[in-house]
């Protein structure tokens, strides 16, 4: 039996909306919310504590939003982002952004988590588009692909605004947040986006990784995860992706 409860993503404004959204499309009643960090982060470090305070004003009142439970594992952001960055760029031709892998970071780290609550969903709160503007970490290809792969660990990943508008998002949170304020931001932020502000890349190759790369990876940490349960020795990532890479 699936638990009432969800993990809840929490980065900003778009976060929020989802969490919002989700509780009143499956009327969870309990969340967790989850902050993750990969170690590059800047800003105010307080920013996520404060989101995690609007959504309690914006969920139902019998609704309980638990304290924040702060992730990180900077090894395996490491090795899925970058010790294997030359390997990836000769292997699969696609420009190199951490985001990418990044993102599916963040998505693993709930995993675990998940499995102590009974296979909680997790509640995130990408688009498939920011209004035109393309987000190579937040495309449907890779929104489907990290999808798939916490499917793979049993864990629905609920992605309730990935639809809608910026202003749609702005229902749900108040007119009053601006997209991107209010959160922290990452001193890699913008690594893939030319000067003028657009963004190119290779659409076959970005198939190419997200096939060849990206989702093995994923089932491949999981796999680790699963061996540790069982009594394995705690995973080496790099050698990890590196067996996946040679393989």
């Amino acid at each position: 039996m699936k638990t009432p409860l969800a993990i809840v993503e929490i980065a900003g404004r778009d976060s929020v909306a989802a969490a919002v959204a989700a509780t009143r499309d499956h009327g969870f009643h309990e969340l967790v919310p989850t902050v993750a960090f990969t170690g590059t982060e800047t800003g105010d470090r307080d920013a996520p504590a404060r989101a995690v305070s609007v959504l309690r004003s914006l969920v139902p009142a019998d609704t309980v939003v638990h304290e924040p439970v702060a992730l990180s594992d900077p090894a395996l952001w490491s090795a899925m982002n970058a010790r294997p960055a030359a390997e990836l760029r000769q292997r699969f031709g696609v420009t190199f952004s951490p985001c990418l892998a990044c993102h599916l970071y963040l998505h693993l780290l709930r995993i675990p988590l998940s499995w102590s609550h009974g296979d909680a969903p997790v509640i995130s709160g990408e688009r498939d588009t920011h209004d035109g503007r393309i987000k190579l970490s937040q495309t449907p290809q890779s929104i489907d692909a990290s999808i798939r792969v916490l499917g793979y660990a049993g864990v629905p990943l609920l992605q309730p605004i990935r639809g809608l508008s910026g202003a749609e998002v702005a229902d749900l949170t108040g007119h009053a947040w601006e997209q991107e304020q209010g959160q922290l931001g990452c001193q890699l932020s913008g690594n893939y986006v030319n000067f003028d502000g657009s963004v190119t890349y290779d659409e076959d190759a970005y198939e190419r990784y997200l096939t060849g790369f990206f989702e093995p990876v994923g089932r491949a940490v999981i796999d680790a995860w699963r061996a540790e349960r069982e009594g394995a020795p705690a995973a080496d990532f790099n050698a990890v992706v590196r067996r996946l890479l040679e393989d």
